[in-house]
């Protein structure tokens, strides 16, 4: 799993847990079954860990964010790549063999780097989805 994967996914269970201590305060000091002083000290800890776990979000988005410039530019050098190897074959540069396994190498390459752009921009609309829904 990508080192992004994992920590995207530990970041959202902890903010999800700590939501639901959230949450079970609220209820605790409705229900009386907690005193104010105590809920807001119990709180004042759960906001500073909810704000600990946004501010590393919106770091990992944004990261995510560059890794996906790095990717579009790749695309862009192996299409450059390509072009150039078909500009090569067509000059009888290459024999087809040759051409054929850096057509099969280079076309794997573009295939792996979009998928990978693909997998990051589901998970930053992802992030954003959640941060809309949750404010």
């Amino acid at each position: 799993m990508s080192s992004w994967k994992q920590s995207l996914e530990t970041i959202s269970q902890e903010l999800e847990l700590a939501n639901r201590k959230k949450q079970a305060l609220e209820d605790l000091l409705s229900k009386s079954r907690m005193s104010r002083p105590t809920y807001e000290h119990l709180l004042k800890g759960l906001e500073e860990e909810i704000s600990r776990l946004e501010d590393h979000k919106r770091s990992l988005a944004r990261n995510m964010t560059e890794r996906i410039d790095e990717l579009r530019k790749q695309i862009g050098l192996i299409e450059i790549f390509l072009a150039s190897l078909e500009l090569s074959f067509v000059g009888r540069e290459l024999d087809e063999e040759a051409y054929n396994q850096q057509r099969e190498t280079l076309n794997a390459g573009l295939e792996a780097t979009k998928a990978e752009m693909k997998q990051i921009e589901n998970a930053l609309a992802e992030i954003k989805r959640i941060d809309v829904s949750s404010h």
